[in-house]
């Protein structure tokens, strides 16, 4: 690679890099003998010189009544793109800070909800891949009977991402065995689950995060994400109003699961019979 096309890569224009290069060879010259040397036009090369000058790599000076150009120590290059990348990092700090409010530009330009609908487990499974764009905890109604059925293998995997991802979760789950199993699992997950009695088990799943509401079902394979500030606050609220009370019953519960057990060292707290909370 030449010189100038080294400069080029530097952020210099192909022609300031022809007239700087000419420069540095020749020494302290006139417009006409750059001009020669780099093989650019006169006034082009005039222009070039104080574009050049602009950004601190030629200084001029009058002599016997003519303009004398010199190149400045190259030196000055290195010490340009730090001062480039200095602004650079400057823009990109005051682009992040402005981001959430493009972004709130951008989602909802006209102050309408945006819904979206999807189909089949394909279309189930895009809703869920959604939820891995989370920037706050999710706030879940969760059902995990189905999940094995409806695609072996996606959730696990779909767990691990989340969790890599640094995604919270705050969840309901019915009282069912795969529910103690599931929670067994929530320090693993960053995932805080409750237990309630399986008279409350929801389907499909409903998902809370960011201004989005995602319900889910597996059992229909459909899905539909309601995008807008107003609906997600308000579904929020009602989560945690619900979830004051799922903290008793979790409690209540007082559940204890050991995989090796199979269940059978489950612990109910305040009513010792387990149908009292399947039946309730």
């Amino acid at each position: 690679m030449s010189l100038p096309q080294t400069l080029v890569r530097f952020g210099l224009a192909e022609k300031e890099a022809l007239v700087y290069v000419a420069l540095l060879e020749l020494g302290p010259s006139s417009v006409t003998d750059v001009a020669k040397k780099s093989h650019v036009t006169r006034t082009n090369t005039y222009h070039l010189l104080s574009a050049l000058e602009l950004r601190g790599l030629v200084n001029s000076h009058e002599e016997k009544g003519r303009m004398v150009y010199s190149a400045e120590n190259p030196d000055r290059i290195a010490q340009m793109l730090k001062e480039e990348i200095a602004d650079k990092q400057n823009q990109l700090k005051e682009a992040e800070e402005s981001i959430p409010q493009l972004k709130s530009l951008y989602n909802n330009p006209e102050g309408k909800l945006k819904v979206r609908f999807y189909e089949g487990v394909e279309g189930v499974i895009s809703a869920y891949e959604d939820t891995l764009t989370a920037k706050t905890p999710i706030l879940g109604y969760a059902s995990v009977e189905n999940q094995h059925a409806f695609f072996p293998g996606y959730f696990p995997e779909y767990y691990q991402r989340r969790t890599e991802k640094g995604i919270p979760v705050k969840c309901f789950l019915a009282y069912t065995k795969e529910s103690f199993r599931i929670k067994s699992l929530d320090k693993k997950h960053i995932r805080k689950s409750y237990i309630v009695p399986s008279a409350y088990t929801i389907s499909p799943e409903i998902n809370i995060y960011d201004d989005k509401v995602a319900i889910m079902s597996l059992k229909e394979k459909f899905a539909v994400i309601v995008q807008g500030r107003e609906v997600a606050d308000a579904f929020a609220k009602l989560f945690e109003l619900a979830c004051e009370r799922a903290k008793q019953y979790d409690q209540e519960i007082g559940q204890v699961y050991d995989p090796k057990l199979e269940g059978k060292n489950i612990r109910y707290g305040k009513k010792d019979v387990p149908e009292y909370w399947e039946k309730r």
